[in-house]
């Protein structure tokens, strides 16, 4: 019997201490897809930076200040160096959380490079 109390206990410990990265956030929050099969050096949003982005990888939310989403990224690899303006629609407030998501995309041939912004 007190070895089951002694595990419940402890279950209970362990599952209310776990958090996810994602429960502490505030304000305005962004962070970028790269869905191209290109690896990026380095991704910046205006104040943010991102740094070895790989093909297919989602990094992590960066806390963001400004008071409009930024309208344009900067993109650095090995063999490019290129600055895309993006239309954005959402309007943010940074009293509440906001969740953004700037999907890198194209890169092809047949589809020049793209960036979207996702509300999450």
């Amino acid at each position: 019997m007190k070895i089951s109390v002694a595990v419940l206990i402890f279950s209970l410990v362990l599952v209310f201490s776990c958090t996810d990265r994602d429960d502490n956030l505030e304000g305005v929050q962004i962070r970028v897809e790269n869905t191209t099969g290109s690896t990026f050096t380095e991704v910046v949003i205006d104040s943010l930076i991102f740094s070895d982005l790989q093909p297919d990888e989602l990094a992590f939310y960066q806390k963001y200040n400004g008071l409009s989403l930024p309208q344009s990224v900067v993109l650095t690899g090995d063999s490019l160096s290129t600055t895309v303006a993006i239309d954005s629609i959402f309007e943010i407030d940074s009293t509440q959380l906001n969740l953004f998501t700037y999907r890198i995309k194209g890169l092809t041939e047949e589809m020049p490079i793209e960036v979207d912004i996702l509300k999450d």
